[in-house]
């Protein structure tokens, strides 16, 4: 069974191109999945329960649900576990230069490899986790598959690449079937998804972390920022400075103070 087309099945003619763009390493790759695997995916019929998971709908992360602890269907479970194989691993090795990169053997527990999104979703500005759950290697390195079959682009749903600091859209990256992203993962490598503006269809993604053996992942890359890794939270940016002293956004004020005191130290 071909998963992946057989135009992306070596990754290392499209390096230079990862390592070059801006706001910070990443690519895109259209028709990423083979066709024939990506027409029987069934994530029109798969829906998460959303008293199973995580839902979020909070001041920055709105109506989304998370697959944490729910059973894939079929189809998604082999895609998530091809891109988590050793063989595709070793691409991304190829393609970034990171040579210690490794997936993670925790599945879709502690983390979700299943996201959805619903009418007027959308979460804000961001870094992930820093470390792999469980031996806390850096977190370097994410891939992100659109998987609705058919979308508008007025329907939103793109994903956003900031700068350093989160306050700059400097990408979007429309939400189009069938389209991977892969970007470097970083404490500076803000992103996010935009709001969606439909009540037809749920926005349905597949989202892997990879992580690297190496406590300096990034010294062989030329980045517009600190070229570092530090232990941090998942850290959003809030729309305006006032935003960070509302009591009911407490939380978001502590992540980003550990965050910029790390940053600092770094």
């Amino acid at each position: 069974m071909k998963i992946i087309s057989e135009k992306y099945t070596s990754l290392q003619n499209f390096s230079e191109t990862f390592k070059n763009s801006k706001p910070f390493p990443h690519i895109v790759f259209d028709n990423f999945l083979d066709k024939s695997f990506f027409s029987e995916l069934d994530t029109d019929k798969f829906t998460i329960e959303k008293f199973k998971n995580a839902h979020l709908d909070t001041f920055l992360e709105r109506n989304k649900s998370n697959s944490r602890n729910v059973d894939l269907s079929n189809k998604i479970r082999i895609l998530v576990e091809e891109l988590n194989s050793d063989r595709f691993v070793n691409e991304l090795r190829k393609l970034t230069g990171i040579d210690e990169l490794f997936q993670t053997s925790v599945g879709n527990t502690a983390l979700s490899n299943y996201h959805e999104m619903y009418q007027s979703g959308f979460v804000g500005t961001h870094v992930d986790h820093s470390s792999e759950p469980e031996t806390g290697y850096p977190h370097v390195l994410n891939i992100l598959i659109y998987l609705t079959k058919h979308w508008k682009e007025s329907w939103g749903g793109s994903t956003i690449l900031a700068n350093k600091n989160g306050r700059k859209i400097e990408k979007i990256v429309n939400y189009i079937p069938n389209r991977a992203v892969i970007f470097l993962h970083s404490p500076f490598t803000f992103h996010g998804v935009q709001e969606l503006n439909n009540n037809e269809k749920k926005r349905s993604s597949v989202y892997v972390d990879y992580y690297s053996k190496n406590k300096q992942p990034y010294k062989h890359l030329n980045l517009d920022f600190k070229n570092v890794w530090f232990k941090h939270p998942a850290t959003f940016i809030l729309p305006g400075i006032s935003d960070y002293f509302k009591w009911k956004n407490r939380s978001y004020l502590k992540r980003m103070f550990k965050h910029k005191i790390k940053s600092i130290l770094a």
